[in-house]
């Protein structure tokens, strides 16, 4: 759901979505974290950002998907997500979801949202936190 970096495919665009880094950093050293029931674990050094995204009402990100992955809180309002079977989840003020693998989705907004979202992503360069898709078959006009 982040708006930065190099596409990789043509992709199908966002509209009205804007996407601006509060703040990135290097996450140097492995993890290996289990403490309530919650595990957190990276093989190798990461990048960590968090952004604000908004959609204008109907805005959407374009069909897209994330390396490492991305965690997506709801601030105002409410969006869709879309899986690469077309299948849909909207998610309103105060929920959250993930974001990772490979398989495009795009996210939607009828009425306009405001979320918090925090990538994990490998340390590559160039550094990539998105990853442009063309819609899949199911999305076809």
């Amino acid at each position: 759901m982040i708006g930065t970096s190099a596409a990789v495919a043509l992709g199908s665009g966002s509209l009205l979505f804007t996407s601006t880094p509060l703040v990135t950093a290097n996450l140097d050293n492995t993890v290996q974290l289990n403490s309530d029931r919650i595990k957190l674990q990276t093989k190798d050094p990461t990048v960590t950002r968090v952004a604000t995204v908004v959609f204008g009402a109907g805005g959407s990100s374009g069909w897209h998907h994330h390396p490492g992955f991305v965690i997506v809180s709801v601030k105002s309002g409410s969006v869709t997500v879309w899986g690469s079977d077309c299948s849909q989840t909207t998610y309103g003020a105060g929920s959250a979801f993930v974001e990772s693998g490979d398989d495009p989705a795009q996210v939607t907004s009828v009425g306009g949202a405001t979320n918090y979202v925090t990538s994990v992503v490998p340390n590559v360069n160039p550094l990539v936190f998105r990853i442009e898709d063309n819609p899949p078959p199911c999305a076809a006009p």
